[in-house]
């Protein structure tokens, strides 16, 4: 199972002809998650949309994808996990925020993967913990 950042809701309403290979990529390859962190982010910019029309369709489009993925809840475990990974990296000097939590739950949960455009911040999280950032970019 692969867990999808936010960075893929925020392309899927920004660029969706780009991110239409992704999805299809995604569709085809069985059941997938996002985490509730995921879902904050990504509803937290339709919400903030001014324009009721266009607020109401990306609202729309959001809930409808992330409908179709298992969403991943957040729990003590986590936040321990979230935690560690965070220490570990700030160690290192390295800061990523809500990334970790993102990880933690992930990996808790079961993804062997997270599909997303940050590349920095997983990438960094993988080193540490195995977790697989699967990094889409775009031409």
């Amino acid at each position: 199972m692969k867990c999808i950042d936010t960075t893929y809701f925020v392309d899927l309403i920004r660029r969706p002809s780009a991110i239409r290979t992704i999805t299809q990529k995604l569709d085809t390859g069985g059941v997938h998650a996002t985490t509730v962190f995921n879902v904050y982010e990504a509803l937290f910019g339709a919400y903030a949309i001014k324009d009721e029309e266009k607020r109401e369709k990306v609202e729309d489009k959001l809930k409808k994808a992330i409908s179709r993925m298992k969403v991943l809840d957040f729990n003590y475990t986590d936040a321990v996990k979230a935690a560690e990974l965070g220490g570990t990296l700030a160690h290192k000097g390295k800061h990523v925020g809500a990334d970790t939590i993102i990880a933690a739950i992930a990996i808790n949960k079961g993804c062997d993967a997270v599909v997303t455009r940050n590349e920095n911040h997983f990438r960094w999280i993988e080193e540490i913990s195995g977790l697989k950032a699967e990094i889409y970019q775009f031409e």
